[in-house]
């Protein structure tokens, strides 16, 4: 008993022992997975519109063009799958939802994100809106939005051109391109009219390059062609030119075509706005843009016009048409002509000795200017406008007389004569001495003022031979009329002086506006009067010193 007591009592010294450690064991794992990265954690944007704005995306070397980054948001919300793509070239932000439809994974672009404009919230409520129609009760997707919007975007734009108020300008344009620029009162305007409203409503830009403007009866007509220079084809019709160049593509931006970095309306803001909304300040607005010419903003002004008024004959203004917004009278628009270039030869007129000075001249320079010399002989003989004379064709000489018929003549009232007098009969000789010379090829041209500048390949062609592309345009003229003043020195003036000077030739020697007008081809003499009776200073002050002789009292007096 005593011993038993004695081996259970504690013993008080110390045991020489190591002592075992506490902590668990380490358990042994295989090389293999001791070895494996921990799993990376994906970085996830915050949906808030702070976040989004301050967040900018890595786009690695080499950079992405995209680049994808998921939102914090519950997967067990309607924002499931929704992401932040930001593009490398701009950095703007769009709000790309990816959902399950037929078992395939789809993105759908829900906008893009502008703070203050569509930011969180609105891109919630949205995908909430969807969600709602294109879920069932489980989740699932049983509709595509992307389907949906685009239908809904499809409907819009048919709205737009059915809606008679919803017409935009670009819109109208094109349509009276098709119609053939058609005037208020139904009749086609001729070339240059046409090449001008082309100018200002889609030019500026390289579709214009695929044009070839031309008359026929009078009458401007639009033919296609080929691009060489920018290697494309040549148009079907004015819809595979627009498809071609829709607006904004092919803007001319060399200095050389486009000096004044001009812009038509066709690739401008306005033409994206309805022709409805169109208003007096916006035109104005439009045309002080950037520093213009008062001609200038006049040509615009009457091109917008023109297509406004197509749109009211069309009726695509409603019921209730507002008033013309382009037009110049009752308080409309008001072009400043303060600035503009004055004519410096607008009160002036050849003398008779200048006058054959320039007829001698134009005789030496016939062999050097072929057809351009006789062109200028005819108008100053003749006192008829430029684009006049260069329109007449060979049929219309008859044996006593040029006929000028109505469709080419400036007002397009009346048909015009040029009787063959002594130097109408020079000019036509003139002619003829280049057809049965060096140029007998041109004989079979109908123009009566053929250009040089003509495929000689293409002379057999007979639709070609009949185009404006073979007889000389207006400017081609100015060339041979330098030549002239070059000849003359001291001389000064311009080729529109010559309808001046035989105007008021042709009252003097008629001794009056009444029997002159009928040779001018003016429609009153209230015209010829104002506008083209120009008497030189030096006429002027004989005429004042004749009279001046009658109401002499002092001289009559015996006094």
């Amino acid at each position: 008993m005593k011993e038993k007591l004695t081996e259970s009592k504690l013993d008080t010294s110390l045991v020489h022992e190591e002592i075992t450690k506490t902590c668990t064991p380490k358990k042994e794992v295989a090389p293999a997975v001791a070895s494996a990265p921990f799993p990376k954690i994906k970085f996830k944007i915050k949906f808030t519109d702070y976040a989004i704005e301050k967040f900018m995306s890595s786009f690695g070397v080499p950079p992405k063009e995209r680049i994808y980054t998921p939102f914090d948001v519950s997967r067990q919300s309607a924002l499931k799958g929704l992401r932040l793509c930001q593009y490398l070239k701009g950095k703007k932000k769009y709000f790309v939802l990816n959902y399950w439809y037929n078992r395939r994974s789809l993105p759908w672009t829900v906008g893009e994100f502008r703070l203050g404009i569509f930011g969180v919230k609105q891109c919630q409520d949205k995908i909430h809106d969807i969600v709602r129609t294109h879920c069932d009760d489980k989740g699932r997707w049983i509709k595509d939005p992307k389907l949906t919007v685009r239908d809904k975007e499809i409907r819009i734009a048919k709205a737009v051109v059915v809606d008679s108020q919803k017409v935009t300008i670009n819109h109208v344009i094109e349509k009276y391109a098709e119609a053939g620029f058609p005037r208020k009162k139904g009749k086609t305007k001729k070339g240059s009219s046409i090449r001008r409203d082309c100018l200002n409503l889609f030019g500026h830009n390289w579709r214009t390059k695929h044009l070839i403007y031309d008359d026929v009866k009078g009458r401007g007509v639009v033919h296609f062609k080929l691009n060489i220079h920018k290697r494309t084809a040549k148009p079907e019709s004015w819809s595979d030119l627009f498809s071609k160049f829709p607006p904004g593509h092919g803007v001319i931006k060399d200095s050389y075509f486009n000096p004044k970095k001009e812009l038509s309306v066709y690739d401008s803001k306005l033409g994206k706005l309805v022709i409805d909304e169109l208003s007096p300040g916006i035109v104005e607005r439009y045309l002080e843009a950037k520093e213009r010419s008062p001609g200038t903003k006049k040509s615009m002004l009457n091109s917008l016009n023109s297509v406004w008024l197509y749109a009211r004959k069309k009726k695509w203004l409603g019921d209730n048409p507002p008033l013309n917004p382009c037009r110049q009278r009752d308080g409309g628009i008001v072009i400043d002509k303060e600035g503009a270039k004055t004519d410096p030869y607008k009160d002036n007129r050849f003398t008779i000795s200048e006058y054959k000075n320039i007829y001698h001249s134009l005789i030496k320079f016939s062999c050097r200017f072929p057809f351009i010399a006789e062109a200028l002989l005819l108008i100053q003989f003749s006192g008829l406008h430029e684009e006049e004379i260069l329109r007449i064709q060979r049929e219309h000489v008859k044996e006593k007389y040029i006929l000028v018929p109505k469709e080419i003549t400036k007002s397009e009232k009346r048909d015009l004569f040029i009787d063959l007098t002594p130097p109408i009969r020079k000019v036509l000789s003139q002619l003829d001495k280049h057809l049965n010379g060096d140029y007998k090829k041109y004989r079979f041209i109908p123009h009566l003022f053929p250009t040089t500048r003509i495929s000689t390949k293409k002379l057999h062609d007979d639709t070609y031979i009949r185009t404006a592309q073979t007889r000389l345009k207006s400017g081609s003229l100015r060339g041979c009329f330098k030549e002239v003043l070059k000849d003359n020195p001291g001389m000064t003036g311009s080729i529109k002086m010559f309808r001046k000077t035989f105007s008021t030739i042709a009252k003097i020697v008629l001794k009056g506006s009444e029997d002159a007008i009928t040779l001018t081809g003016h429609e009153s003499k209230k015209t010829l009067d104002i506008y083209y009776d120009k008497t030189p200073r030096d006429e002027q002050r004989q005429y004042a010193f004749k009279v001046a002789e009658v109401l002499n009292f002092d001289k009559a007096s015996n006094e």
